[in-house]
């Protein structure tokens, strides 16, 4: 196999791109009740009609969105614990063999 042909992962990246889907998911979650907080703002009572239409499309969306993003969040995770299980399985069959390679000579 070529040296171009190896598979490099960067668990910090992996790393680092869960933490952030959970943040985002933690604000997206955060964003329940500014129906109401906005009311009041808007005035006159065909543009609060016309924005909680809106906020009422954005809050399903929302939802939707937060499950997309606990799931790739997930993904990420699985992914990299799969990786740092693979590296340590091939860390301690390269010991393993270099062990027994010192104990025949």
């Amino acid at each position: 196999m070529s040296k171009g042909s190896d598979l490099q992962v960067d668990h910090d990246l992996l790393s680092t791109s869960a933490k952030q889907l959970a943040q985002i998911r933690s604000e997206f979650r955060g964003l329940d009740n500014w129906k109401q907080d906005l009311q009041p703002l808007l005035g006159d009572r065909r543009v609060q009609g016309a924005m909680g239409d809106f906020v009422d499309n954005w809050d399903k969306n929302r939802k939707r969105l937060v499950k997309e993003i606990e799931e790739v969040g997930a993904m990420v995770r699985t992914t990299s614990h799969a990786f740092k299980g693979l590296d340590r399985q091939l860390a301690d069959a390269i010991q393993g063999k270099q062990g027994k390679q010192g104990k025949s000579t």
